[in-house]
């Protein structure tokens, strides 16, 4: 049935930006094992959000972003908060990913690195985006 095989399809799509999304936290969190902030977002981002949720978050607010990512223009960092799970993390945990993006502590390889996860996650939103358009309760308002 059609409607199965697109429901499937979706529900394939929302797993691997999980999937990858959970990846590139893995990469922080071994980078910055002192940092454990990004323990705790990548815990509520794999168990506690529900998956639709962390990519229909990504498509709302950062996909109208992806040509700063493409530009390689790091206010996309440092105005978005990139790494959100909801009001269960306080507003400074959340942000704590744009003060490693301002300090030393990041090389140009480093921020090279996380300019690729940025550009393989919106490949990902971009594919659900274009087949399906943005997950139900996470539509845009315009």
């Amino acid at each position: 049935m059609l409607t199965d095989r697109t429901e499937e399809k979706k529900l394939n799509i929302i797993r691997e930006f999980r999937a990858r999304l959970v990846e590139f936290l893995d990469e922080l969190i071994e980078q910055f094992p002192h940092e454990g902030e990004f323990v705790i977002i990548r815990i509520f981002i794999k168990d506690q959000v529900p998956m639709a949720d962390v990519l229909g978050r990504f498509i709302r607010d950062l996909l109208p972003f992806a040509d700063q990512v493409k530009a390689r223009d790091e206010k996309f960092f440092l105005n978005n908060t990139l790494l959100y799970t909801g009001a269960s993390v306080a507003q400074n945990k959340v942000n704590h990913f744009k003060e490693l993006w301002q300090s030393n502590q990041l090389d140009k390889g480093d921020r090279e690195a996380a300019w690729k996860w940025m550009d393989l996650l919106n490949a990902i939103a971009t594919q659900y985006y274009k087949n399906f358009g943005c997950i139900k309760g996470w539509e845009r308002s315009e």
